[in-house]
C-alpha cells in the first residue's frame, strides 16, 4: 500500500517538474518574440540599413540599381533614406551593418537586390565604401 502512495507522489512530482520546465521554455520564447516586436516598433515595418530609422510604409530608400529589372539578382548601391540622405538629420549616424564603421555622406552601401516572383524585393547588404578601402 505504501509503495503505491510513494509511486503516486513521485509521478505527480515528475509531472509538476515537466510542466514547470515547459512553462519556463515557453516564457523564454515569448520574451524573444516580444523583443523582436519591440525592435521593429515605429511608424512602419522597415528600417533604413544605414541610420536604422523606422520608415513609414511607402517611404523609399535612395538606391541605384544595375542591370534590367527583369532579372532575379541585381547589384545595388544604397545611399540612404530621407533621414540620412542627401542631408543627415541631427543625432543620427550612418553606420555600415557589415563592418560597423561610420559611412561618410559621399559613401554608400553595396548590396544585392533580389526580385521575388510575387513582386516583392529583398536587399542583402554585402559591404560599404569603408569596408572596401585599403588601409
Amino acid at each position: 500500500m505504501f509503495d503505491y502512495v510513494l509511486t503516486g507522489i513521485i509521478v505527480v512530482l515528475i509531472i509538476f517538474l515537466l510542466c514547470w520546465i515547459y512553462l519556463q521554455v515557453a516564457g523564454r520564447k515569448q520574451n524573444k518574440s516580444q523583443k523582436l516586436v519591440k525592435k521593429a516598433e515605429g511608424p512602419g515595418f522597415a528600417r533604413c540599413p544605414l541610420c536604422d530609422m523606422p520608415l513609414p510604409v511607402g517611404d523609399n530608400i535612395y538606391t541605384k540599381v544595375y542591370r534590367p529589372m527583369d532579372v532575379p539578382d541585381q547589384r545595388c548601391i544604397v545611399m540612404g533614406c530621407i533621414h540620412c540622405y542627401p542631408k543627415l538629420e541631427p543625432g543620427l549616424k550612418r553606420i555600415c551593418p557589415v563592418c560597423h564603421k561610420n559611412v561618410p555622406m559621399d559613401g554608400n552601401l553595396i548590396a544585392r537586390l533580389f526580385n521575388k516572383r510575387d513582386g516583392s524585393k529583398h536587399i542583402h547588404i554585402v559591404c560599404c565604401t569603408e569596408c572596401t578601402k585599403k588601409d
